[in-house]
């Protein structure tokens, strides 16, 4: 039984039992490297659902910021669904590369360092989320 059926806790729940339960299991040395990566998979994605909003927002703000707009107001619970704050995301987002292209553009050499501090707390995020996981080919 679950004791905090959050999807974190939920994908915890699953990456334990491929790991405890299906992985000792299976002989073929494929399917358990398939079994492992579905893992890290799993993984990945239970990191992600505890954090994203929060991440997401907090990045948002700080781009916003940058860009010159006012922090965004409080946040209602309607709000706060995912596709909510994606779209958010993806405008502060937009807004920010705008805005460093005309940083560069006019050789904002402030700007330009501010710039590009955020891009790299952006990386380490990411890096954060994919919990060293990263797709083939990538």
């Amino acid at each position: 039984m679950i004791a905090r059926p959050s999807t974190e806790q939920i994908l915890e729940d699953c990456s334990r039992q491929l790991l405890e339960v299906v992985l000792p299991a299976v002989t073929d040395e494929t399917v358990q490297v398939t079994v492992m990566m579905m893992d890290l998979v799993l993984r990945n994605m239970a990191q992600r659902a505890a954090h994203e909003i929060a991440w997401m927002t907090a990045e948002a703000d700080e781009l916003r910021d940058y860009v010159g707009e006012p922090s965004s107001p409080p946040v209602e619970a309607r709000e706060l669904h995912l596709d909510a704050v994606i779209e958010r995301y993806c405008r502060a987002g937009e807004a920010f590369s705008r805005a460093l292209e005309e940083a560069v553009a006019a050789g904002d050499d402030d700007r330009i360092q501010r710039g590009t501090e955020l891009l790299a707390r952006r990386a380490e995020t990411e890096q954060a989320i994919m919990c060293g996981w990263s797709p083939v080919g990538r």
